[in-house]
């Protein structure tokens, strides 16, 4: 009899993913890492839009089993079938129809990262990409570091860390993740190869950089010890034996936050512009928008790094009070009051 009962004291929880160009594959990356650690006490159903061999794989690898649906008419008929208690989005610059589509279907709707105009209508729209509070900010938003989901390896990568002493030479990675639309990663290339110091520089290539690999190798012929390290996932293999990182302002800076490394930043568009995550009270130099990023800028950040320990220490100490690797448990928790209403957010 007990059994019974805890099987119908589940609640069913139900992600739907979908790809967004903007925000690349961390979405993916969250949910699995949050639909994860929910499915061991509740039943959850995760969907995938127009998923492709590497989306799918993140959700395998978590021995989780997708559903994916390629037009929106699917989702519904799941959701009728489903009747999830909590919904969880993310991925989606949700319009209004969308948001209407499936507010019916569950008791509480909750979004990540969610920009679109639809995005007011859910019960909570939970935000890691943060801007400057403004006056007509949404009432059902939370924001704050807290909303970043941390994968299993960024947390071994952390654990074991065990100096934030400069290697020799110096080891500085360039990743710019989520698409580098305006080839950033050419432009940094081009302004450190003008130091005239002994450095290590390795250029971090992902799937979805969509530029010309052979300027680049082209480029590092020139430079003794700068390479182009080609992966899938790069920046998870470069971040044990980096020294500093220079990367985009999206969810990249989370990551290097989680290990502790002293980071610069440039933007790839408006949003990372506005996200006030990666600025100098978090441990970060913000170099702005990165097509307007001059050589002297870049090349006077990275020698205020290199020449002084103390500006690295204070850097790193700042990233490591934010207590990131513990985020994985509030999300939890969070995710859980809103599947068990025991949430005060306004109803809309």
């Amino acid at each position: 009899m007990q059994k019974e009962l805890s099987k119908t004291s589940k609640k069913k929880i139900a992600f739907i993913v979908e790809y967004n160009s903007i925000k690349g594959y961390y979405p993916f990356e969250r949910a699995s890492v949050l639909a994860k650690l929910l499915q061991k006490e509740e039943d959850v159903t995760v969907f995938l839009k127009n998923a492709n061999d590497e989306t799918i794989e993140i959700f395998t690898d978590a021995q989780l089993s997708p559903i994916i649906f390629d037009h929106v008419n699917e989702l519904k008929k799941q959701l009728e079938t489903l009747h999830p208690d909590l919904i969880v989005q993310d991925g989606k610059d949700s319009p209004i129809e969308h948001i209407e589509m499936i507010r019916p279907f569950c008791k509480t709707l909750v979004l990540f990262d969610d920009f679109g105009e639809g995005a007011e209508l859910a019960d909570c729209n939970i935000i890691s990409l943060m801007e400057e509070p403004r006056e007509n900010t949404a009432q059902n938003i939370l924001a704050g570091s807290f909303a970043f989901a941390v994968t299993d390896t960024l947390k071994s990568i952390a654990e074991s860390r065990v100096s934030n002493e400069l290697s020799n030479p110096p080891h500085i990675v360039v990743a710019y993740e989520d698409g580098d639309v305006n080839n950033l990663t050419y432009r940094t290339l081009r302004h450190l190869t003008h130091l005239q110091i002994p450095l290590k520089v390795t250029i971090a290539i992902d799937r979805e950089y969509k530029h010309s690999v052979g300027d680049l190798q082209m480029m590092v012929l020139s430079r003794r010890n700068t390479k182009v390290f080609k992966d899938d996932k790069p920046l998870e293999k470069l971040l044990p034996e980096a020294d500093i990182v220079i990367c985009n302002g999206n969810y990249t800076p989370y990551k290097v936050a989680t290990v502790g490394i002293p980071c610069i930043v440039a933007a790839q568009n408006e949003r990372e512009l506005n996200n006030i995550f990666p600025r100098e009270n978090n441990g970060f130099i913000n170099l702005g928008l990165g097509r307007k990023m001059k050589q002297s800028n870049i090349q006077n950040a990275v020698m205020e790094l290199l020449l002084h320990e103390a500006r690295r220490e204070r850097a790193v100490r700042k990233q490591i009070q934010l207590e990131i690797q513990d985020n994985n448990d509030v999300l939890k928790s969070l995710l859980l009051d809103f599947a068990y209403e025991r949430h005060n957010m306004v109803s809309l």
